[in-house]
């Protein structure tokens, strides 16, 4: 696939350099807000080698999969930029015009920034498990005792020369998960166009040990939705202070009166009621997950497919991080990428079933990208053209959600899926993982090719 050759397609089937508005990328699309949509052939687009799908909504999402979408859209800008019609200047905001959006996809935009450092910290911090688990397996075998300094797994450890190893993979793992209010604080403030600083600022005082002392507050009470809520806040309190503060003392009064107002409501408001709502949201997935038993398994993951079609599956991070904060694992994580399983099964059954020499070239890329770590590319270049592939592969996800919930796999992070999340299973559970991916892959595989004869697909 030649990136650059592909941008200037797009380039050129978008109406040219001057109709592009804003310009970004998350993991495997790359995401356009056009000025005049009349002017883009969105069919002739899908067509390209190169793409695996479209999906227009508030913006147009063009799936180029992952390792990709970052330097499509790279040329992109290049060509733009160098463009001597275009007089244009991308936004580095997917979203440059003030609609209106819903919720989720407002907490979606958000995070997807912030995905590649998740997914970087949470294998880490897997690997990191993986090696702790053992060493703590082995000091527990042999009898080893702690020392003064020292406990037993990381008297193993040093032992076998890897506790200083150890000890950068936790902290790696931890740089994240540690600090994701700051970095949440900043990209929601880029998401509300207010001062992204100020957003980080409001973010670091949500987990600052001093919050103890305050109506007895808890570091990190409210959580990332906390946090959202209250730069959100911030950012109304910022344009109404910049109103009416003179320009002379702009540069002074203006944060400082903004973090200030800001910070007071948040600490003696927001938060206390962000953590009733984070109390409420967990208490009741926990309830849903023990009274629902396999059947909520099976609807988690089977429906899961369909938020990454819409691009909401991000706008559950907050979930994820509240379940880790609280009880120090996700049983929600592990059941969610089973849909991972359902696209992979789904696609190999196509793969075999088709007769296209274009949508096997397709597979042949997708579907390994996609057992290693990420849905979508053979979700939007294999699953959705098929049509019917779509409904099997969430079909066979749920059926990996009930294993799930019968093995009680839970995680210790959150990030990729598929063989990626292995590191991320907590208790040691990786063969309950494995197999319970494996029957999801297996139904969704069995479903599509039954499927797929019957409709005579090809």
């Amino acid at each position: 696939m030649d990136d650059k050759k592909l941008a200037r397609q797009i380039v050129d089937l978008s109406g040219g350099a001057e109709n592009f508005n804003s310009l970004t990328n998350c993991m495997t699309r790359v995401r356009i807000k056009y000025k005049d949509d009349s002017k883009v052939e969105l069919d002739k687009i899908k067509e390209l080698n190169g793409v695996l799908g479209i999906i227009s909504e508030d913006s147009t999402q063009i799936v180029v999969g992952p390792g990709h979408s970052n330097k499509v859209r790279e040329a992109m800008e290049e060509i733009i930029s160098s463009s001597s019609s275009s007089a244009n200047q991308l936004s580095n905001s997917e979203e440059t015009q003030d609609k209106k959006r819903g919720f989720l996809k407002i907490i979606s935009s958000i995070f997807i920034p912030l995905l590649p450092a998740i997914i970087a910290s949470g294998i880490i911090q897997g690997i990191n498990n993986l090696l702790t688990n053992y060493a703590a397996q082995k000091a527990t075998e042999l009898g080893v005792q702690g020392t003064d300094t020292l406990t037993a797994t990381q008297v193993m450890l040093d032992n076998w020369h890897m506790l200083q190893i150890s000890t950068v993979l936790s902290i790696l793992g931890a740089a994240t998960f540690s600090f994701l209010a700051i970095y949440a604080g900043i990209t929601a403030a880029r998401e509300f166009k207010t001062d992204m600083i100020l957003g980080g600022v409001l973010g670091a005082v949500s987990i600052s040990g001093s919050v103890l002392g305050i109506l007895g507050l808890t570091n990190g009470q409210g959580g990332l939705f906390g946090v959202i809520f209250g730069v959100y806040l911030m950012s109304k309190i910022h344009k109404f202070v910049r109103k009416v503060v003179p320009n002379i003392l702009d540069v002074i009064v203006t944060p400082t009166l903004t973090l200030l107002v800001t910070a007071s409501i948040f600490l003696f408001a927001l938060m206390p009621l962000a953590g009733i709502l984070s109390h409420w949201i967990i208490t009741g997935i926990l309830a849903l997950l023990e009274y629902s038993g396999v059947l909520g398994g099976f609807v988690l993951a089977a429906l899961f497919p369909s938020l990454i079609a819409t691009g909401l599956h991000h706008s559950l991070t907050p979930i994820h991080g509240e379940l880790i904060n609280t009880l120090g694992v996700d049983p929600v994580f592990p059941v969610q990428i089973m849909s991972n399983s359902g696209l992979v099964g789904a696609g190999l059954a196509i793969l075999l079933l088709t007769k296209s020499q274009k949508m096997k070239e397709i597979a042949k890329g997708a579907i390994p990208t996609s057992f290693l770590a990420v849905g979508e590319p053979t979700m939007y270049g294999v699953v959705i053209p098929s049509g019917f592939g779509f409904i099997t592969a969430s079909l066979g996800a749920g059926v990996g959600g009930i294993m799930i919930r019968l093995f009680d796999v839970q995680s210790t992070a959150f990030g990729a899926a598929g063989m990626s999340a292995i590191p991320l299973i907590a208790n040691g559970d990786y063969l309950q993982y494995l197999i319970s991916y494996a029957c999801g892959c297996s139904a969704a595989f069995i479903l599509t090719f039954v499927v797929g004869k019957i409709k005579r697909y090809s």
